[in-house]
């Protein structure tokens, strides 16, 4: 599913100082992540999912650090993003999902959506953020690749609704970017 407003997207972050409002709610996404998989790996039996689950975690623990820092860099305080609704209903829904099948779905498409971000505002990066955005950005594609052999027709039909679930939210935090500056 392709990003629904990727001209708009990338008019607002035509002013590249926006984008430390974008690190800021990425971070955010990314505590929120590290909070809600990382409970779940004490229960996974297998050792090779055991271990994809922890370095998704890993991976956004990272992440989150470089986003932190990123947005600091453009003088916005992330501990000072507040999400809207529509955000926190991806979170929500995370901790609602009981299969692993389930669970790894999800968390591929709303890596699949995060890729097309990035690559909108890798467009508008320059310097340091360019180059986080694009470390990033290689993380998720090996992330990506690793959760592709779990899908299964569950998987499928979570992924697809948490693409549903950020096209929602870029709705929403696009303007807000816009009025940030």
């Amino acid at each position: 599913m392709a990003l629904e407003n990727v001209a708009e997207l990338a008019r607002v972050l035509a002013r590249r100082e926006r984008l430390g409002k974008v690190f800021a709610r990425h971070a955010y996404g990314m505590r929120a992540w590290v909070d809600l998989f990382s409970a779940r790996i004490a229960v996974v039996a297998d050792p090779a999912t055991k271990t994809l689950i922890a370095t998704l975690v890993a991976d956004n623990a990272r992440h989150m650090m470089l986003f932190r820092a990123r947005a600091a860099a453009h003088g916005v305080d992330p501990d000072a993003y507040l999400c809207p609704v529509e955000g926190e209903a991806i979170y929500e829904r995370i901790a609602e999902l009981q299969s692993l099948e389930e669970l790894l779905g999800y968390a591929l498409g709303s890596l699949d959506h995060f890729d097309q971000l990035l690559s909108v505002y890798r467009r508008a990066a320059r310097g340091e953020d360019a180059a986080v955005i694009d470390e990033v950005r290689a993380d998720v594609a090996r992330m990506r690749d690793a959760l592709r052999p779990h899908q299964g027709p569950a998987a499928a039909r979570l992924a697809a609704e948490a693409h549903e679930r950020y096209r929602v939210r870029e709705l929403v935090e696009t303007p807000r970017y816009a009025h940030a500056g």
